[in-house]
């Protein structure tokens, strides 16, 4: 299926998550922040989007997901959008060696039994977990290793994952969390934190 985002076109196959509302937020939110050779790294990367688009804008770009159909995609989609980066099959960081100035991640970030209603066949794409913040935890924890000095982190979550609770979980790994965009949907609140690490 294709996906059209301002210049960006994009291929989705049925495998991968089509881009909703949380990847268009996630995607305005990189845009100031994924200049001219900044290094990033695209976690969970899905059909591309989010890589695609700081690629657009010059940055260095490392894409990522546990899905090799997802890693396909992005190498396509890439292709297509004529901009540059590497795509690597990856669980989190763990065939990810470097550092990065910016980090994103658009997390699995729903509760389980949360939103069957609504979602259908997406939401086997956004469940984290019994919390929704299992994979969050396990993130933030190697994160750590792949931040350059002043390196940030932009995570999507939902208010459904628990905004307080997700704040004190990046507290708990010696991160600090703000909240750098949010916006209301039927459902649910999505909002993006933007995470630094915290140098005591």
């Amino acid at each position: 299926m294709k996906f059209f985002h301002n210049s960006i076109i994009l291929d989705v196959p049925d495998s991968v998550y089509y881009p909703e509302e949380d990847s268009l937020l996630l995607t305005e939110s990189v845009k100031n922040m994924a200049t001219q050779g900044v290094a990033c790294l695209d976690v969970g990367c899905g059909s591309g989007l989010i890589a695609v688009t700081m690629a657009k804008k010059g940055a260095t770009v490392t894409a990522s997901d546990i899905s090799k159909e997802a890693v396909n995609a992005t190498r396509k989609n890439a292709k297509a959008n004529a901009v540059s980066l590497t795509a690597t099959e990856s669980d989190l960081f763990s065939k990810i060696s470097d550092k990065y100035d910016l980090i994103t991640f658009n997390p699995p970030y729903l509760p389980e039994g949360e939103g069957d209603e609504y979602l259908g066949e997406i939401k086997r794409h956004l469940v984290g977990g019994k919390t929704g913040r299992e994979v969050i935890g396990r993130f933030l924890k190697e994160a750590k290793a792949h931040l350059a000095t002043h390196g940030r982190i932009l995570l999507m979550i939902s208010s459904l994952t628990g905004e307080n609770e997700t704040i004190a979980l990046c507290r708990k790994y010696d991160y600090t969390a703000t909240i750098a965009a949010r916006k209301k949907i039927e459902w649910e609140e999505l909002v993006v934190l933007e995470i630094l690490q915290d140098n005591k």
